[in-house]
């Protein structure tokens, strides 16, 4: 499977890669929706990951990009983020999310949430 994160925090695009990785995934990653946006489209991931919160472009605004564009109808996305009361969840869903994984996320169990999302 092939993943794209963005996320503004190094250390939390680090955990997650590393955990990916491990499952056998392959993974990019950028820490700017902005600057992710050409690189997203020329990997074509099977899934982005991608914070809610971040400067510049936030999640939502990414979202919404990515969706304009045909090419990537096929990819899911997923939010990764500490906001996790219903009104974010529905404006993510509103945005054409898939899933909402909640931070901090649980090691154990993150990969198969993932892989899960993806098999839908």
């Amino acid at each position: 499977m092939k993943v794209y994160i963005v996320d503004d925090d190094p250390d939390m695009i680090e955990i997650m890669t590393l955990l990916l990785d491990a499952a056998g995934h392959r993974v990019s990653s950028s820490v700017a929706g902005a600057t992710a946006i050409p690189e997203i489209v020329d990997f074509k991931p099977d899934i982005l990951l991608t914070d809610l919160v971040m400067a510049e472009l936030d999640g939502l605004e990414l979202c919404h990009e990515l969706r304009e564009n045909k090419g990537l109808l096929a990819m899911n996305i997923v939010f990764v983020s500490a906001k996790t009361d219903e009104f974010w969840r529905e404006r993510a869903s509103d945005a054409g999310a898939l899933g909402y994984i909640p931070k901090p996320i649980d090691s154990d169990t993150f990969v198969e949430t993932v892989e899960a999302l993806v098999a839908q």
